[in-house]
């Protein structure tokens, strides 16, 4: 946990850069369900559940980003392509145990609730911005729903990682 702000943007971004990703309690619960009976989930029951935890979605697409090879030309661009391309017992192969945010921030209580709220932001958002992107009949809505969904990533991720300076910000901007 960060206690004291780093001086430099390249601090900031070495030390987020391996941080781990917790995921809301209630997507790792589900996630453990679903592993039990893996051979008979497929990626169509797996996908509203990625999307319902921004932070899950990030992971997600971060780890197939990741191990994409270098000739393919583009990656996958949502999660449902994610997770076909990827597979289901891979995902839960990647993606068995997962950290939790509620876990993480336990000790945190006032943290906690300002990850909720931007998370709830973020759910928000992503709604305004699919149904914009539907309006405009936008053949991309979902990337545009997905990318509204990760926008305050760095915002969670500030408050699972760094919840103190997160608190500090926060009476700042009150």
């Amino acid at each position: 946990m960060l206690t004291t702000a780093p001086n430099s943007l390249h601090t900031w971004a070495s030390h987020f850069s391996g941080a781990e990703i917790p995921v809301l309690e209630t997507t790792a619960e589900a996630l453990a369900v679903l592993a039990t009976g893996q051979d008979e989930v497929t990626a169509g029951q797996l996908a509203p559940l990625v999307l319902a935890d921004p932070m899950m979605t990030v992971k997600l697409l971060a780890h197939v980003a990741q191990r994409r090879p270098a000739r393919a030309l583009t990656g996958s661009e949502t999660v449902p392509q994610a997770i076909l391309m990827m597979g289901v017992q891979p995902f839960f192969a990647a993606f068995g145990s997962q950290p939790t945010i509620e876990s993480t921030l336990s000790a945190w209580p006032g943290a906690m609730q300002g990850v909720r709220n931007v998370l709830a932001r973020s759910h928000r958002a992503a709604l305004i911005a699919l149904a914009f992107a539907v309006h405009r009949k936008d053949p991309d809505a979902e990337i545009i729903h997905e990318a509204a969904l990760m926008h305050d990533f760095v915002e969670a991720l500030l408050w699972c990682h760094a919840p103190l300076l997160a608190l500090a910000m926060e009476r700042l901007r009150a």
